[in-house]
């Protein structure tokens, strides 16, 4: 009885340790792909049951911040999670032309992949986790 306890307790420390919890959780600070002009940084938080972004500044390619006219507009919303890292039926506005697409993200440690979509043809860009 002893040594299946000591196996229960193992597998949910593992389930539930910081670096398990990490891996699903993509809340946190991310930085965009770069451009000629730089990168953004897009701050992702719970907004009830699904997640949403907003920018929270822009960096030229030497890692200063600039002025950028969307600071602080919301940028990814309702990305509903499936638990396994992947989030979904979301939208995403693209600050460079003012549209907004269907989205979805997959995060893969400290990277996530996070697409915009239009008639199934979908582009996607890696983001790097700042914090």
């Amino acid at each position: 009885m002893t040594s299946i306890l000591n196996r229960l307790v193992l597998v949910i420390g593992l389930t539930v340790s910081p670096q398990g919890l990490l891996a699903k959780d993509a809340t946190g600070i991310w930085r965009t792909e770069s451009t000629d002009q730089g990168y953004v940084e897009v701050e992702l938080r719970a907004c009830g049951p699904t997640l949403c972004g907003t920018i929270l500044r822009a960096r030229d390619l030497a890692g200063q911040e600039q002025a950028y006219e969307h600071t602080g507009k919301r940028m990814i919303w309702d990305m509903a999670g499936d638990g396994a890292g992947r989030w979904t039926n979301g939208r995403i506005w693209d600050p460079r032309n003012g549209r907004t697409f269907k989205s979805r993200m997959e995060l893969d440690g400290t990277t996530l992949k996070v697409s915009g979509c239009v008639l199934g043809i979908c582009q996607t860009q890696t983001w790097r986790r700042v914090q």
